[in-house]
């Protein structure tokens, strides 16, 4: 007995292809990446899901428990609690839910330039079609979260908070995820360390020499080694640490534009308007207007 789905508890939700695409043509991050399908299924027995000729999007599945088998590309990979794995568009298929420890997964159907990059990277940097991140509440949490911006609709705002959650969801996979086979643990704990110095810094103004010294590197050794394992600069990232916690109080505080600027260590108001703006496709407080509309709605 094989299913695709129809399994208690499951959620399946696709994405308006029209008001994507309207999205992609009017903000950069919808260039960037978006979400074109997504499902969760639990416990999913007789899950079975084969494509030949490989789907248009890029695909990700991620098992939180139970068991289940992939083959990509001709590929056989043993799935278990943990483990994720990425196709790559137009890429054979399947994948099957074991019979007897049948997984609970979360999957996703996405497109997008730097998505694609980010995920081919990973798939170098591992050697392999499959990662490993341990089950947390917080990865959780972002998953519930983008579920929950699809079920209100695909309005402008919720594909610009849907866009910003797969590029933190895919670039977390890359930063972490991999089997690291040309980078070895000393090295991977130093990236994660100036990561957290990064997160812990946020409401800061610091510069790249300060972060590369926090974990006794130069600059030019520490860009290339975290360039290698996230695909993109420590300060883009850091960038987007602050756009990501800007966005969060203009959606749940009153604070003003400068106070928030200030609050995420930008203290040119002006310069942090345009950065926001280039990253999210709105202005500040154009963001918090189609927020407080969506939630009054």
């Amino acid at each position: 007995m094989k299913k695709k789905q129809g399994f208690a508890g499951q959620r399946i939700i696709e994405i308006n292809d029209e008001a994507a695409k309207m999205h992609q043509r009017k903000h950069s991050t919808g260039k960037l990446g978006f979400f074109s399908k997504v499902g969760f299924f639990p416990e999913a027995k007789y899950q079975f899901l084969e494509d030949r000729a490989g789907s248009a999007d890029y695909a990700l599945v991620y098992c939180v428990k139970g068991y289940g088998t992939a083959i990509i590309n001709h590929k056989i990979l043993h799935v278990s609690p943990g483990d994720f794995f990425v196709i790559p568009a137009n890429t054979p298929f399947s994948y099957a839910a074991d019979q007897i420890k049948p997984w609970t997964i979360f999957w996703f159907f996405f497109d997008g330039e730097a998505i694609r990059e980010m995920a081919d990277l990973f798939i170098h940097n591992a050697g392999s079609y499959k990662g490993y991140l341990p089950y947390t509440d917080e990865r959780i949490k972002l998953f519930n979260r983008i579920y929950k911006c699809l079920e209100q609709g695909h309005g402008e705002q919720n594909l610009l908070m849907l866009n910003m959650c797969l590029l933190n969801l895919i670039s977390s996979l890359v930063l972490l995820g991999g089997d690291r086979v040309k980078i070895s643990d000393k090295q991977q704990l130093l990236v994660n360390s100036s990561i957290q110095f990064m997160k812990d810094s946020v409401h800061k103004s610091i510069s790249l020499p300060q972060i590369a010294a926090y974990v006794n590197l130069s600059v030019p050794h520490y860009t290339a080694l975290f360039k290698k394992t996230s695909g993109m600069s420590p300060i883009s990232y850091f960038i987007s640490l602050k756009i990501q916690k800007a966005s969060e109080y203009l959606k749940y505080s009153d604070f003003l534009v400068k106070e928030i600027s200030f609050k995420v260590g930008i203290f040119d108001v002006q310069y942090f308007s345009r950065l926001f703006t280039k990253t999210t496709g709105l202005s500040p407080l154009k963001f918090r207007a189609q927020f407080k509309t969506l939630q009054s709605n």
